[in-house]
């Protein structure tokens, strides 16, 4: 037994939601043309007393900023970073001993005599 489809075409939907938003967006063009023609809404004389964001953030700015806090941690990061490097190197340097170590006693052998 078939499913029941969607006879619909899904490219012919979105085509006509695009064409419902972009007429809209014409009018809501023109709803602001005329307003901004007619001398403007009194909202947006409201709007221009209030300064602009950008100073508003750059205000915010101005206090210093405690940085001792986060210098311990990044201390102690480098501290664990700098412990794992020289044990890696301690144990390196104490494999090379020891393979040194096993070339020598297999050079110096007195079973040599042959």
């Amino acid at each position: 037994m078939p499913k029941n489809r969607d006879a619909s075409n899904p490219l012919a939907t979105k085509r006509r939601l695009l064409e419902e938003r972009e007429r809209l967006l014409a009018q809501r063009r023109r709803e602001l043309k005329q307003q901004l023609e007619s001398g403007g809404a009194p909202e947006a004389a409201a709007r221009v007393d209030q300064p602009p964001v950008w100073r508003m953030e750059d205000d915010h700015h101005d206090r210093a900023v405690d940085s001792s806090s986060a210098r311990p941690r990044h201390l102690a990061r480098q501290r664990q970073r700098d412990m794992v490097v020289f044990f890696c190197m301690g144990l390196l340097l104490a494999v090379i001993v020891v393979l040194l170590w096993i070339a020598w006693i297999h050079t110096a052998s007195p079973a040599r005599s042959a």
